[in-house]
Parts: C-alpha cells; sequence; structure tokens
C-alpha cells in the first residue's frame, strides 16, 4: 500500500479497500473499492500477534493476563473446531459466514485470534469489526491481499441490530463482487437464537452466502482439565515472574462451575499470584473473581495511597466507577459524568473519578471514558459480587456493596440514555449465571419500566425470555407494551415471549375456550416473525375449539369461530395449501355476514377485512372475477366506515384499496386499478410517516402495484420510482425479518427488473432479475408448495433479461425451467397458472428460434397462441392483451424461421385488429404496441411476396412518426 501523507497535497492509493468517509482521493490505482457512506461500524485491523504486558502491569493487575489479545497461554486444543474452520476458510465460496457460539469464558475470542494468526501466516488479511453506531467511522486502507483472502471478526455478533450486521455484510459481499476478493466472515456470539435464523435466511436467500453455525461445547470429563491447568500455570508464572510454581497442582476441578476454559485459567493465574503473596488459593469459581476482584482493589488502595502520583479516588469509589463501566460499557466524558452524577459517584470529583479509572483502564478508543472490566465473564462477576444478595460473603470474598444494590435502577430509570441499551443487555447476560441479579434487580426493574427492555432491542428480549425460570410477570409487563398486531422491529421479539407465556397460560388455564384465545394470539405472533409453519398448529387447534363451542352457544363464540378461520386461511395459504385456504375463508366470510347483519356497528369492519382475505385466496386459485366482487364489497363497507372513523378505519380501507387495484390489474382494467392504486398508496403514506414500524409494509406492497398501472398506462419514469421506494422499503424490512417479509421483496425486485428493462437500464435490470429469481429459489427449496410460484415468475423474467444480454444459453436454460415448473402447475390448478405458462411459453418459443430448434419454436409460440385465445374467450378484457402480443410474437417468429408464413399472416393481421380496438381505448398503454404490430405485419408482407404493400406500410408508419 503506498499513502502520500495530505501534507504534500495528494494522496495515493493503490490495490486497496476504503472503507468510511473519504474526502478526496488522487492518484487511484489497482482495485479501489470505495464505501462511501457511514457505515455503523468500524474495521480495523485484527493484529493476531500477542500483545505484551509488561510484568509490573501484570503483578499489580493480574486478570490483564486473561485477555485473549495478551495470548499468555498458547492456544491449545479444540482440534475438531480448529479443523472445521481451517476447511471453511479453504471453501470454494467467495463470501460465506460461520459463527462461533458459546457461553461467556469459553474460549471464543481465543480461538477467533488462533484462527486469524494462522490466516495471517498463509497470506491472509485480518480485519476486526466493532459495532460503533453513535462514532463517525473513519477511512481504513488495507493492502490487497497477496494470494489469500480476508478474514473478519465480529464479535458480540447477537449483540448488533439485525440491520447492522445485515448491512455490514452485505458491504463485505459488495466488496468480494468488485475485488474478487475471498471473504470469511467469523461471528462471536453466545447465543444463536432467533437473530442468527433470520441473518442465516437472509444471507442465504437475498446474496446466496452460505452461513453456518458451531457452537463450541464446555470442556467435557474426556478432556484432562488438570493438564489445561499445569500448561497455563508454567505460562502465568513467566509472564508474572514467579519462581518455584512446578509443585502447584490443580485442586478439584470437576464440577461444572470449570466446563469452561477461562475458569480453569483462572484458577491456574490465581494458584500462582497466590504463591507469589504465599496465600492458600481459593478453589471456587466465584471465589477465584473474588481473589481476582480484591487483587484489582488493591491496586486501587495502592495508586490512591501511594504519596507519588497519587490518585485521589479511593478504592470504594473506584469499585463503584468500575461497576458501572462493566455496566454501560465506554461512553463519551460527557456521559460519563451524568452516569457518575447520577448514580452519585462523585467523590472527590466526577472528572476526577473519570481520570482515575481510565488510568486503571485505558480505553480501546481514545475519544471514550469508562472502559469497562475484562474478560466479559469476570465483569459479569463484578456486578454480581458488588450486587447484594448471593450467599458469597465470606472474609475472602469480595464484599457486596450496599450501593449496588440500586445503582443499576438508579442508573436506568432517569432520562433516557444511549447506555441504557447496552446496560440491559449486560445485567441480561449477568442474570444467568447470578439469579439474584435476576431476581433483585433484572425483573424488578422490567416489571417497573418495561421500555428499558424495549429499547434494548430483539436480542436482548429474546435472551431475556430463554432465562431459567424467568419471571413471567416481567415477561408479561414487556408483552403489554408490545403492539398487538405486527411491528417490524419487535415480531420476532413478540415470538420468543409468546412462546414462554402461552406455555405457562395453558397449563393453568382451564377453560377451552380461554385456550383457545391464547393459542390464536400465539399463532398470530409467529405468523408476523415469518413462522408460519411453527403457527399452523396453535391456529387449527383454536379453530377445532372454538368450532365445538360456536355449535354449542353461536352467540356467544360465532365471533371467535370467523375470525380463527380468517387467520387459518391465511397460514394455509401462504404454506401453498390455497384449497384449504380458501375453504377457511370462505366460511370466515359467511359466519361474519351473518353477524354483521345482526349487528353491523361492531362486525362490519370484520366482514370487510374477510372479504379481502377471500379476495387473494380466489385469485390465488385462478378465480379472479370472482375476487374482484369480493374486494369491491370489501372496499365499499371499509369507505363507508372511513368516512364516519378515519382514525379507526383508514388502515383498513388502505388494505382492501390496495387488494382492489392487484384485481383490477389481473382483469385488465388499468384506468380503474391506477386510480385504486394512487389512492391507496396515499392513505398508506400517511399512515407510514406517523407509525413506520407498522403501516411500512402495507406502503410497500401498494407501491409496487402503483408501479405496474403507472408503467402500463405510459408514465414510466413515475412507475420507476414506486418500484425503486417499493424495493428499498422492502430491503429493510427484510433485513429485520426476512422469513417474514423476503417473499414480498423477492417479488418486488420482479417488478423492478421490469420496470428497470423499460428504461433501457438492462445492466441494473439483470441484476436485479438476477436477486430476485436466487431468493425465489431459496424459498422455494423450502417450501415449494407455496413458492413455486414464485420461482415461475422471476425465471420468466430472468430469461428475458439474461437474452437482452445476448446469454442465450443461459436465458434458454431459465427459460425451460420455468415452463417446466409452470407445466407442473398448471396441471393441479389450470385457472390458477395457465396465464403463466402461457407468457412463459411466448418467451420459450424466442429462445429457441435464436438457437436454431424451429420446429420446436413454432409448436411453443402456437401453444402460447391457443392459450391465450382460451384465457380471452373466458375473461376478454384481462387476456386480450396477451393474447394480442402471443399472436404477433408468433408471426414475427415466423418470420425469423422461414416457416408457416401464410399463417403467420393472419395471426399478424389479427394482432393489429387486436391491437386497433385496445388503443382506441387506451392509447397511451398501447398505442406503441399497436406500431409493434403494424412493423410485424410488413415484415410478414415482404417475407411472402408482398414487398410493395410492405414497402407501403413501412413509409406510413415513418410519417405517423413524423418522418423518423
Amino acid at each position: 500500500m503506498s499513502w502520500r501523507s495530505p501534507a504534500r497535497d495528494a494522496q495515493t492509493v493503490t490495490a486497496s479497500m476504503v472503507f468510511g468517509p473519504v474526502i478526496q482521493i488522487r492518484d487511484v490505482a489497482g482495485n479501489v473499492t470505495v464505501v462511501a457512506d457511514r457505515p455503523p461500524y468500524q474495521i480495523g485491523d485484527f493484529t493476531p500477534g500477542a500483545v505484551p504486558l509488561p510484568v509490573g502491569t501484570a503483578r499489580r493487575q493480574p486478570s490483564r493476563l486473561l485477555l485473549a489479545r495478551h495470548q499468555v497461554v498458547p492456544f491449545t486444543g479444540r482440534d475438531t473446531e480448529l479443523d472445521a474452520l481451517n476447511t471453511w476458510l479453504g471453501g470454494a465460496e467467495p463470501v460465506s459466514v460461520r459463527l462461533v457460539h458459546a457461553a461467556g469464558g469459553q474460549g471464543k475470542t481465543r480461538l477467533a485470534r488462533h484462527v486469524a494468526a494462522q490466516a495471517h501466516a498463509a497470506g491472509w488479511l485480518t480485519w476486526r469489526v466493532l459495532h460503533t453506531p453513535e462514532q463517525p467511522a473513519t477511512g481504513s486502507l488495507w493492502e490487497a491481499s497477496g494470494g489469500g483472502g480476508a478474514l473478519v471478526v465480529v464479535d458480540y455478533a447477537d449483540r448488533w441490530p439485525a440491520s447492522d450486521l445485515n448491512r455490514l455484510i452485505t458491504d463485505l459481499n459488495a466488496v468480494s463482487l468488485r475485488t474478487g476478493l475471498v471473504l470469511r466472515v467469523l461471528l462471536l456470539a453466545r447465543s444463536a437464537g432467533f437473530w442468527w435464523a433470520a441473518l442465516r435466511d437472509r444471507l442465504d436467500s437475498e446474496h446466496a452466502i452460505t452461513a453456518e453455525a458451531h457452537r463450541l461445547p464446555p470442556l467435557d470429563e474426556h478432556i484432562d482439565r488438570a493438564v489445561l491447568f499445569d500448561q497455563a500455570r508454567e505460562r502465568f508464572a513467566t509472564a508474572l515472574d514467579v519462581p518455584g510454581t512446578a509443585g502447584i497442582t490443580a485442586r478439584d476441578l470437576t464440577g461444572t462451575g470449570f466446563r469452561q476454559i477461562l475458569a480453569v485459567h483462572m484458577a491456574a493465574l490465581v494458584a500462582v499470584d497466590a504463591h507469589h503473596h504465599v496465600r492458600t488459593p481459593p478453589t471456587q469459581p466465584h471465589a477465584l473473581s473474588a481473589y481476582l476482584l480484591n487483587r484489582e482493589r488493591a491496586h486501587w488502595h495502592h495508586l490512591h495511597a501511594r504519596t507519588e502520583d497519587r490518585r485521589p479516588t479511593s478504592p470504594e469509589v473506584m469499585g463503584r466507577a468500575v461497576y458501572l463501566a462493566t455496566l454501560t460499557g465506554p461512553v463519551t466524558r460527557d456521559d460519563a459524568t451524568t452516569i457518575l452524577t447520577r448514580t452519585r459517584v462523585t467523590e472527590p470529583g466526577v472528572a476526577t473519578v473519570i481520570d482515575d479509572h481510565r488510568f486503571c483502564y485505558p480505553p480501546d478508543d481514545p475519544n471514550t471514558v469508562l472502559h469497562g472490566l475484562r474478560p466479559d465473564r469476570l465483569g459479569e462477576d463484578l456486578i454480581a459480587l458488588s450486587t447484594p444478595g448471593h450467599p458469597h460473603t465470606g472474609a475472602d470474598d469480595w464484599q457486596p456493596d450496599d450501593w449496588a444494590a440500586t445503582a443499576a435502577h438508579t442508573l436506568l430509570t432517569g432520562e433516557p440514555a444511549t447506555w441504557a441499551p447496552g446496560a440491559v443487555t449486560v445485567l441480561v447476560e449477568t442474570a444467568h449465571r447470578w439469579p439474584h441479579i435476576a431476581t433483585d434487580v433484572l425483573y424488578p426493574l422490567i416489571r417497573q419500566h418495561p421500555q428499558l427492555a424495549l429499547a434494548a432491542g430483539g436480542a436482548a428480549i429474546t435472551r431475556l425470555a430463554e432465562l431459567p425460570h424467568v419471571d413471567l410477570t416481567a415477561l408479561q409487563a414487556v408483552e403489554e407494551l408490545l403492539p398487538t398486531d405486527r411491528h417490524i422491529n419487535l415480531d420476532t421479539a413478540a415470538a420468543a415471549i409468546s412462546t414462554v407465556l402461552t406455555h405457562h397460560r395453558l397449563g393453568i388455564t382451564v377453560h377451552p375456550a380461554e385456550q383457545a384465545r391464547l393459542l390464536g394470539t400465539h399463532a398470530r405472533r409467529l405468523a408476523n416473525a415469518g413462522r408460519r409453519a411453527e403457527a399452523l398448529a396453535p391456529a387449527e387447534e383454536a379453530t377445532v375449539v372454538y368450532r365445538r363451542w360456536a355449535e354449542a352457544d353461536p352467540a356467544a363464540y360465532l365471533p371467535d369461530l370467523a375470525m380463527a378461520l380468517g387467520n387459518l386461511g391465511n397460514y394455509l395459504s401462504e404454506l401453498g395449501r390455497r384449497a384449504e385456504g380458501l375453504a377457511a375463508a370462505d366460511e370466515a366470510v359467511a359466519i361474519y355476514r351473518q353477524l354483521a347483519e345482526a349487528n353491523p356497528a361492531v362486525y362490519l369492519t370484520n366482514l370487510a377485512m374477510s372479504l379481502t382475505n377471500l379476495d387473494a385466496s380466489l385469485s390465488e386459485l385462478g378465480r379472479p372475477d370472482e375476487g374482484l366482487a369480493a374486494a369491491e364489497e370489501g372496499v365499499v363497507i371499509q369507505r363507508r366506515l372511513a368516512e364516519a372513523d378515519p382514525a379507526t378505519y383508514l388502515p383498513g380501507l388502505a388494505v382492501s384499496l390496495t387488494n382492489l387495484g392487484s384485481r383490477l390489474s389481473e382483469m385488465g382494467r388499468p384506468a380503474e386499478g391506477l386510480a385504486v392504486a394512487e389512492e391507496a398508496s396515499g392513505i398508506c403514506r400517511r399512515l407510514a410517516e406517523v407509525n413506520p414500524a407498522v403501516y411500512l409494509p402495507d406502503l410497500a406492497l401498494s407501491l409496487t402495484i402503483l408501479g405496474v398501472f403507472r408503467s402500463e398506462l405510459g408514465r414510466r419514469a413515475e412507475g420507476l420510482a414506486a418500484a425503486e421506494e417499493s424495493v428499498a422499503i422492502y430491503r429493510g424490512l427484510a433485513e429485520a425479518n426476512p422469513a417474514a417479509y423476503l417473499p414480498k421483496f423477492a417479488a418486488s425486485l420482479t417488478n423492478l427488473g421490469i420496470r428497470l428493462a423499460e428504461f433501457g437500464r438492462r445492466a441494473e435490470a439483470l441484476v436485479v432479475a438476477e436477486e430476485a429469481s436466487g431468493i425465489c429459489r431459496r424459498l422455494a427449496e423450502v417450501n415449494p408448495a407455496a413458492r413455486l410460484p414464485n420461482l415461475a415468475v422471476s425465471l420468466t423474467n430472468l430469461g428475458i433479461r439474461l437474452a437482452e444480454f445476448g446469454r442465450r444459453a443461459e436465458a434458454l436454460a431459465v427459460a425451460e425451467e420455468s415452463v417446466a415448473i409452470y407445466r407442473r402447475l398448471a396441471e393441479a390448478n389450470p385457472a390458477a397458472y395457465l396465464p403463466g405458462l402461457a407468457a412463459s411459453l411466448t418467451n420459450l418459443s424466442a429462445l429457441l428460434a435464436e438457437s436454431g430448434r424451429r420446429a420446436e419454436c413454432l409448436a411453443v409460440a402456437e401453444e402460447a397462441v391457443t392459450i391465450h385465445r382460451r384465457l380471452a374467450e373466458v375473461n376478454l378484457a384481462a387476456y386480450l392483451p396477451k393474447l394480442a402480443r402471443s399472436l404477433r410474437a408468433y408471426a414475427l417468429l415466423c418470420v425469423k424461421v422461414k416457416a408457416n408464413l401464410p399463417q403467420a399472416l393472419e395471426t399478424a393481421v389479427e394482432s393489429v385488429h387486436v391491437y386497433q380496438q385496445l388503443a382506441a381505448q387506451l392509447p397511451q398503454m398501447f398505442g406503441s404496441q399497436l406500431l409493434s404490430a403494424y412493423r410485424v405485419l410488413a415484415d410478414v408482407l415482404e417475407a411472402v411476396g408482398r414487398k410493395d404493400e410492405a414497402g407501403v406500410l413501412r413509409q406510413q408508419l415513418k410519417e405517423a412518426l413524423g418522418g423518423t
């Protein structure tokens, strides 16, 4: 890498990658990638070598020897894990992600550093990523790898917001695509819960990035802990310069408290340090932490008591500052002042306390203060042992501080602060090993201030729900703040809480109808989180129970049965069981219609929504005309309700209008559809501006439909803008909850590809089409019954885009696959899938002709015309344009392959006649296509020897276009 200093008025960057803002780059050479915006992370070199620790520092603060960066104890063991990671590094994928997860102290960071050292020695780049959303990321430059790749290590991955973690990997993937650099992203985390499943599915579905998880197992009975102890003892003795430790042997290390490598290393470190100070070392895990914490206290006392360069902060106050720093993590000096003042840690002065703490614990980032005690496990033990309520209060233990009993509550219950989410996360993690932190600190805090859990985010809430014997009242307090319907940032957490509380509530609820209500609510939570397959069983059970009770007492339970049927119908349809879904939706409408007749004030809105659901089910089964009737009735009802009470009913009207727009599109009524789509998107936009977490999905869907109508009616620039906005929204939604939003994101991408191609932006259209088909393929592999139709649509469009780029062999393979899928679908449900089959056949016929397969192409084109003619007989408005297109395509194909020319003339003339009718009604939509039909007719006339007529027609076309 070459870098010319700014003082010389130039910058030279060669064969490097730049992350973060760059003001100016000159003399650029080689392969340079620039990520210009400010990402929510910082990437820096991850130096795999050991960071030396002076003996004096180690003696004063022996716990520092446990930090992985000092590598005091050489990495040993973990052969199975190392082999797996080395195989992963050497894989063929350009980008791959691996999660290593385990409890604190299991050796994740040590393993990562060892792997990084091996990779670095083999010529790889090694990078470390820090999540710093509150700080501007600075530009960083790295030379290109000399033959290897780049290993990127991300610690605390489970604490990142899902969108930020996905942003990081998306950016890294872009680097790989641009430079060809092989990238391996190693995530380290304590858990692999919902957050990991969401990220893994997102990466696989959108980017085809392989992502696998590996749980780092604790030490088992087959590993000789005494040997690990001896190895660590020797190294710690050398680091502390303590002779005569060879005779120190491990005491009992068989307990569960020593299943972590860190616990064994702590035992060895304490044994050596105790030997140096002629003390008897403790043996219990908590006592080991207490010993090391007391050694920290001794250091504080020494700094406070010495005469030269004395630190005014007392050991008691320093202990409280370390407690707070471990709880909040690094903060700005202003925030540190607030933290210390709020918790009354102010003697001998807030600024002095900050400076003295900084002297003891220098921060990694010079712009921050209050760097917490590390390793994390020791820091958590400091919090736990300082807090009254645990049984370990012997003479040699770390003594509890009454101040700590209320410190967390005092810190977190004032004005909202940036450090609160991190502090709650630390408390949750500490509570997993220290029950009194859960019962005496965390649960009371969450019960009284459940908004703190929401601020900490979905990952923290999920870990809270996973606590052993979790306090149900605390979960209930959080649950009460959750929205009753979907919320793009909280759906996953809501499902986790619902899983715990529903299991408990079903166990104490004896009334079957109440059990059904619980099951129905749980199913909805699971479905909102994208876990539809799991939602099906409780939804079915709830429906069975309500049906039984509705038969006995219809007045009381028919509304519940209708609601359960409506939800069940949605889940069945989303899982590809569309006929069953339609049956449930139809029954729900029938019940709500009966209820609304008796009590319209209460049940009209339910009837309207059930009609919207019925419309969608009918359309999926190829009955759009019946669906249109249901959609129109739903809109009429919703409009009446919204006029009387817009605040309550506008959201329902927007949903119904969006569905009606879809149906009008299918029925070939674009002018009416545009007006409906404009109204729907307008309402959705206003709702999303007020409450984006709830209504952004509705806005995204309405924009997709609006884009289609605008483009069809000649307003292509506006159509493209709507499609681009829809994709942008869905991309964000899919980052937060891929299970719920990836299918619709893929559909919006397919639509965007079409819009881009209409503008001649073919390169972008192809990229988008490839992304869409990649997502659809992976979704179809998981759930073919539900997702094969989406795959077929995306493949049809991808084939067209590939052909436009001259990649005909690939285009042909894709088109043939699309036709094959549509044939299977149409055999099972011709009404729903014959239109798609006909469109895919038209595309395939052109590609076959270009490949020289004349006989096949004509047969395929004739089949497409036959299907479209049959469809137009049933629904002229919807399928007449498609028939005209297939007629025109068939005629042109005959000219290209010089076959069936008399028949080609007939179809070309018929195509012109049809387009004349269509253009008379909608010139902005069909005028250009009529001209194309005339051109094809001229080509056919010339091919059959009627050259004079062809010439006259072409001259007329030229004059009609102004002589161009």
